[in-house]
């Protein structure tokens, strides 16, 4: 007589259906909440920091302390192995607040995708996409000089990182991983 199968929870992330493959952060097993909601917030919270800092000035120092706060959190927000989440925040916002030097700094953005990619499980293959800010950064550092247009560095690097972002999602799916390293849980 054989035992009645157990049926295994569903993920939260369906598979890509050209591929069957899955956001390897996705297959986690959460302490709490779930996926996508976490995912939402994560990346808001992150992303409303970081302008918050970059929009940072002598007479707007609040929003300094304000971003400084809701980029870890939103780091800690982030459904991935909590290794990866605390290995990524000091160098995440102390990049951040290098950003404040102008076009000369967005190079930084390039460490804020890593942090992205580290958390998110990418392949390593994925990592070829961190040339792309590097790039951009040697351009607007030579094209903006004068820090009263540094909203357009911020702005080209910002479309820039987005768009790397994709492409090493596109780079993950492209080579099928199911999930890029060991999780630290393990």
């Amino acid at each position: 007589m054989s035992a009645p199968e157990i049926p295994a929870p569903e993920r939260p992330s369906a598979p890509n259906t050209a591929s069957g493959w899955s956001e390897p952060a996705s297959l986690l097993d959460l302490h709490w909440g779930s996926y996508r909601p976490r995912l939402l917030i994560g990346l808001t919270l992150i992303a409303a920091g970081t302008g918050f800092v970059l929009m940072t000035s002598a007479y707007s120092l609040p929003l300094l302390l304000l971003g400084s706060l809701m980029q870890p959190t939103g780091w800690a927000i982030l459904p991935s192995t909590i290794g990866r989440r605390v290995a990524v925040v000091v160098p995440a916002i102390g990049f951040t607040w290098l950003m404040l030097g102008g076009s000369g700094f967005a190079w930084c953005f390039a460490v804020l995708l890593t942090a992205w990619l580290l958390v998110r499980l990418r392949p390593l293959l994925s990592y070829s996409v961190l040339v792309l800010p590097i790039v951009s950064s040697v351009i607007l550092a030579a094209t903006v000089p004068d820090y009263s247009v540094a909203w357009v560095s911020i702005l080209v690097s910002t479309l820039v990182i987005v768009a790397s972002a994709w492409l090493a999602r596109w780079a993950a799916i492209a080579v099928g991983s199911r999930q890029s390293v060991r999780t630290l849980r393990k």
